[in-house]
């Protein structure tokens, strides 16, 4: 096993970062003066072992003695009549069941689920291989109506929906984010065909460097600047974490949120700690109650998303799995979407590479501003089932969208985190 590092993480002021980023040429002179960060708290809304507590027992269960530890829940008997089945097999069993049966639950699988809720919201702590054992996104998204592969649409109780955003949000704070596919993969726009490529080592062997354009280190300002409070641990798999969560802006807030408008990111957690998008996952970040704070516009629905950068077609979660044509599916984030335009709530709007328009970034994801939802309508999908899709109009009265971003310095904290720390 290769000895994993971790390189020291500068802790700068917001201030500090916006300075330190117009200094390199990662921002303007302009938006560093006004730095709309001014506008927010700089603390965030941490959740914690109590609140996803607090919102448990608001579920009405019967009283039961619940395992908290990861590993003892991963063996509990939640379910009386299959005693060895897994809680996440459970979850997956009875959200076919009643989308193929078109019923809610009955009041034995409402103690069943909630039981499963509860005794997960009870970990004192998030990790990644405590999630991966016991499939807790995959739970999570069941009872937010977004399981894979469901054909119809179906809706679990509020107070479960609203544990499983308070749990999701945990993980999301807590839990180590392996890079993800949806950002481009590195190549240098300084490269030439006769130039050395720079490839991900095999471990064990020491990285190569480019023949022309030397990534920058972990104190260069440019590195300092993008990945401020974000913690990289280089060893089998690279992983990111927020290093002080409490220092992460909340991005439970409406409006720019402190983003400036072409604020650029490698990465999903790093537009968290920014406090752009609170999701280093879903694309929609919200609740049902508040509305959609942010989404994140990708590749994942290009045959029911159109992008004309000022204009967006953008459709709910789960949309493109519906098979059901006169019932269009409702999940948790569709409804944030939905009260989002009944309170003509402006969303921020981020892009990542690799989406139809042809000015999303070039890598990673950028913020390209406020958008709000004028319309919605019920379209159909592929398979003909029904799904709500939203139409969202940039607003006039904010900056232009950057379309410079990322600039060559930020192409070069790309590659750089892409290849070898």
């Amino acid at each position: 096993m290769p000895q994993e590092s971790k390189p020291s993480v500068a802790r700068m002021t917001t201030d500090d970062i916006m300075n330190q980023m117009e200094k390199t040429g990662l921002v303007s002179a302009e938006a560093a003066a006004s730095n709309e960060s001014k506008e927010t708290n700089p603390t965030a809304a941490t959740i914690t072992v109590a609140d996803t507590m607090a919102e448990a027992e608001k579920m009405d269960l019967e009283p039961i003695d619940l395992p908290s530890a990861p590993e003892k829940i991963q063996t509990f008997p939640f379910d009386p009549k299959r005693p060895t089945m897994r809680a996440h097999a459970i979850l997956g069993m009875k959200t076919v069941r009643i989308v193929r049966e078109k019923r809610q639950l009955d009041r034995k699988e409402y103690q069943i689920i909630g039981n499963i809720l509860k005794a997960i919201s009870s970990i004192e702590s998030f990790t990644a291989d405590n999630v991966n054992t016991l499939q807790s996104r995959f739970i999570m998204s069941c009872v937010l109506g977004e399981a894979p592969n469901t054909r119809g649409p179906y809706e679990f109780p509020k107070s479960f929906q609203d544990v499983a955003v308070a749990n999701l949000t945990r993980m999301d704070q807590e839990v180590e984010v392996s890079e993800v596919p949806d950002e481009t993969p590195p190549t240098s726009a300084a490269t030439s065909p006769t130039e050395t490529s720079f490839k991900r080592p095999k471990v064990g062997t020491v990285p190569r460097r480019s023949a022309i354009r030397q990534q920058p280190g972990v104190n260069d300002p440019a590195y300092q600047s993008i990945m401020w409070n974000i913690t990289v641990t280089d060893g089998r798999t690279r992983k990111y974490t927020l290093t002080d969560k409490s220092a992460a802006m909340s991005c439970n807030k409406f409006g720019h949120n402190g983003v400036t408008v072409g604020q650029w990111f490698p990465f999903r957690i790093c537009a968290l700690n920014a406090g752009a998008h609170g999701a280093t996952q879903a694309g929609i970040a919200g609740s049902e109650k508040t509305g959609a704070f942010s989404i994140v516009v990708s590749s994942d629905y290009d045959e029911l998303d159109k992008d004309y950068g000022d204009t967006l077609l953008y459709s709910g979660s789960n949309s493109a799995q519906n098979e059901d044509p006169a019932n269009p599916v409702m999940t948790h984030a569709t409804k944030a979407m939905q009260r989002s335009r009944l309170d003509n709530r402006p969303i921020r709007v981020l892009r990542t590479a690799g989406g139809k328009w042809r000015n999303c970034p070039a890598k990673g994801i950028r913020y390209d501003g406020l958008y709000r939802i004028v319309s919605e309508e019920i379209a159909n999908n592929a398979k003909g089932g029904a799904y709500v899709r939203f139409e969202l109009v940039r607003e006039a009265k904010q900056p232009n969208m950057d379309l410079s971003r990322p600039t060559q310095a930020e192409k070069d904290v790309f590659d750089r985190l892409k290849n070898s720390i």
